[in-house]
């Protein structure tokens, strides 16, 4: 699950492992675009480990998304970081 840089709370993403490549592409053709708890779910292919992407993506230490956000959305931690 991903992590807050600063505050160590979960952003709103997760990375899920698989057996096999073809369950993987399953859970992506079939979970892509559902819902839990009224979110859309979205999935993604990772481009694999590099060192400093623990703890998120974007220059706040949350996610990219986050950061440009100008909505306040109470599920996603308030308002964006650099908006």
């Amino acid at each position: 699950m991903g992590l807050d840089k600063m505050k160590k709370t979960a952003c709103g993403f997760c990375f899920v492992e698989y057996y096999s490549r073809a369950d993987a592409e399953n859970a992506m053709r079939y979970i892509n675009g559902t819902r839990l708890d009224d979110r859309i779910i979205r999935t993604d292919w990772d481009a694999g480990f590099k060192e400093g992407r623990q703890y998120g993506r974007g220059r706040s230490g949350g996610q990219v998304r986050d950061e440009y956000r100008q909505d306040y959305d109470a599920g996603r931690g308030g308002y964006g970081k650099l908006a």
